[in-house]
């Protein structure tokens, strides 16, 4: 008689309900999996028997087959060792068993150890949050991933340590542990210190602003200036002024970090907006994602976050061009030959870089050794497809010394983030019967339902896109940007004002081209 046990897998963050079949019959003794299994699943035979030996259970010498239904969906990871081994135990017991209402509603995850130990696996949180959508309430899950599943609500947790347990509780109706009751969130999302705080950025009031629009916005900004400036420092400080997560953001970003293995017992969940620094020397795949498991790169791992690029020139022209459709589609498609996924990529794009290879064209103070073909060769590494993506263009001047020196401190991240949260605000109830989230996230057809112009303001905005050639593109996102500093001056309306102050923070005076 065929025995099944129900588990989830994950194509990207998408969960399949996954039965594992266990039959067997009169032929050479051993076990087979099928249903389009990778090689770490295949790898499961070994650990069964292992495991079903050091438990002191005789498997019947017998041919054993396992299907993975349904076929058509590869699966991939170790968590299908634990259902496997329990279709088994139902298949050698004949079915005879205490609880058989859980074998029915529950679900089965776990790798399996040689001794039967029950080890920990990824990719966990959006299993679990895919089947509680579909009605699933009761999880067989190793006690070591506990942790992911502390703060979700409305389900049965059943932390497993070895195998034994659960032949202990389906074979002689031992007690199995449980937990029911979800843990309080904000316990995770008590503000720590900040790391770095823009009070301690002296003068630069300009960039500071700019900075805040941005974050109120979830707006892209590229800072340009020289060696020094204190481009670096405002962008690490950035982090300090956006808005919180709130609970379902909190899932969300939580699942991706699941599914590469960065939530542990320090880090349940994912509480703060991440902050993604990558390094000139990365390569296109980390930062899309992919290889052999299509595992999710840093745009997704910044998902409702910032994703910082220090020294943008410095990377590759054909590694920054892979950055142009999570700009602007806030997804990632990743297909391989393995299969293909989609993941979300909602970040918010920082960068800095210097204006050219010395790093002093047009500084006020030492001069730029460098030509005028130099200066363009080093600036072409940026095409103009990647800058009508960025919202702002801040030139970041470096400050004299004595402002720097000064015991005197600039407002404080805490006062921006009062402002920031402000704004959000009031666009989280302009948005209030839409996804959206922030202006940033507005499409051309929302514009114009949402943030209509008066004729005075169309005619400026007309008047300044001739003027400066700007693309569509560009308008779009500067109506965008205008609306966010409405929002943080509390106005209801877009005034010539606000869109005279977007345009001033599309500047490219630091471009060769526009000299």
């Amino acid at each position: 008689m065929v025995q099944t046990i129900k588990t989830f897998t994950n194509v990207g963050l998408i969960g399949h309900e996954i039965h594992i079949e266990a039959d067997s019959s009169k032929a050479l003794p051993c076990i087979e999996i099928i249903g389009l299994p990778d090689a770490s699943i295949k790898e499961s035979k070994e650990r069964l028997r292992g495991t079903f030996r050091n438990c002191e259970l005789q498997l019947p010498k017998r041919k054993f087959i396992l299907n993975l239904a349904p076929s058509d969906i590869r699966k991939v990871w170790t968590s299908f060792d634990l259902p496997m081994a329990l279709a088994l135990l139902l298949l050698v017991q004949g079915g005879r068993i205490h609880h058989p209402e859980h074998i029915k509603e529950g679900l089965f995850f776990g790798e399996l150890g040689l001794d039967g130990s029950v080890k920990r696996i990824n990719g966990l949180l959006p299993s679990v949050l895919s089947a509680k959508k579909k009605g699933r309430k009761h999880f067989f899950i190793p006690k070591e991933n506990i942790f992911e599943l502390e703060y979700i609500p409305d389900i049965t947790v059943y932390p497993i340590q070895h195998f034994q347990e659960l032949i202990d509780y389906f074979c002689v109706d031992k007690e199995l542990p449980l937990i029911t009751g979800k843990k309080d969130i904000q316990e995770l999302q008590r503000t720590g210190d900040i790391e770095a705080d823009f009070a301690y950025i002296k003068g630069q009031i300009f960039a500071k602003r700019a900075l805040a629009i941005a974050a109120a916005g979830f707006h892209n900004a590229l800072m340009i200036g020289a060696p020094g400036s204190g481009k670096t420092m405002l962008s690490k400080a950035m982090k300090s002024i956006l808005p919180p997560l709130d609970f379902s953001e909190i899932l969300e970003v939580s699942q991706i970090y699941s599914v590469v293995g960065k939530l542990n017992k320090e880090q349940p969940l994912i509480t703060r907006r991440p902050f993604r620094q990558i390094h000139h020397t990365a390569s296109r795949f980390s930062i899309i994602g992919g290889g052999t498991q299509l595992t999710p790169g840093e745009v997704s791992l910044a998902h409702k976050g910032i994703l910082f690029f220090d020294e943008l020139t410095e990377f590759p022209r054909e590694t920054l061009e892979v950055l142009r459709q999570p700009l602007e589609d806030r997804i990632v498609n990743i297909s391989r030959v393995s299969g293909s996924v989609e993941y979300p990529a909602n970040f918010m794009f920082i960068a800095s870089m210097n204006p050219c290879k010395c790093g002093y064209f047009k500084d006020r103070v030492k001069p730029c050794n460098c030509s005028s073909m130099d200066i363009k060769r080093y600036q072409s590494k940026i095409s103009g497809p990647l800058l009508d993506r960025i919202d702002m263009i801040l030139e970041i001047p470096r400050e004299n010394i004595d402002t720097i020196l000064e015991h005197q401190q600039g407002e404080n991240s805490e006062s921006l983030r009062t402002k920031v949260v402000s704004a959000r605000k009031l666009q989280q109830e302009r948005f209030k019967d839409s996804n959206l989230k922030a202006n940033a996230h507005m499409t051309a057809k929302e514009i114009q339902q949402i943030i209509p112009l008066d004729d005075r303001c169309k005619d400026f905005l007309s008047q300044a896109a001739n003027s400066l050639n700007l693309s569509g593109r560009v308008v779009h996102r500067t109506i965008k940007l205008a609306r966010t500093i409405a929002d943080m001056n509390q106005e209801a309306s877009i005034q010539i004002k606000h869109l005279a102050e977007a345009i001033q923070y599309r500047s490219k005076t630091m471009f060769i081209d526009e000299e």
